[in-house]
């Protein structure tokens, strides 16, 4: 996967569980390189904050189906989800950014939607509490997480940036 955000990016890549950066500086997923407010990738490439595209127009340039925004984290082929009559998150050519992407770049965990490796992406989050989380789904809030054995106040107040219920909630 390349991500570049044009010549200012310097050209981070992530390989082999580990990010490296254009000057050498090699670092584990668990220390973030990348900030970027709103991390899209288009056709393998990396759009942050206001390069990233919002909505399936802006992307296409022209209207396909009545499609759900694009949110942080999304990972999108245009050849294919421009063609497309209905383009729908995890359809042809819409997916999320593998976990390690999700936690190196910051980007928001989707709890009602996301894989359970997408959710041992969140600091102190293991595959059995993943799963438990997993299947205490659907959550009416991100509050109702504390529901959960093994959330508590503390990890729930950790937790928060990084949560969203669903594509549609407000960062």
């Amino acid at each position: 996967m390349r991500l570049e955000r044009g010549l200012a990016w310097g050209g981070v890549l992530a390989a082999a569980g580990f990010v490296a950066s254009s000057q050498g500086e090699i670092r584990r997923p668990a220390l973030p390189l990348v900030r970027c407010g709103t991390a899209v990738e288009v056709d393998g490439v990396l759009r942050c904050d206001d390069e990233a595209p919002r909505s399936i127009e802006a992307l296409c340039g022209a209207e396909v189906g009545d499609a759900p925004p694009i949110v942080g984290g999304d990972r999108l082929n245009t050849g294919t989800v421009c063609a497309a009559v209905r383009a729908s998150p995890g359809g042809p050519g819409w997916d999320r950014m593998p976990p390690p992407a999700l936690a190196v770049l910051d980007q928001p965990v989707l709890l009602n939607e996301d894989s359970v490796e997408a959710l041992e992406s969140l600091p102190r989050i293991g595959p059995a509490l993943a799963l438990r989380i997993a299947k205490a789904r659907p959550f009416a809030s991100v509050d109702d997480l504390d529901g959960v054995r093994g959330i508590g106040p503390k990890t729930l107040a950790m937790l928060r940036p990084r949560l969203r219920l669903a594509r549609e909630s407000p960062r």
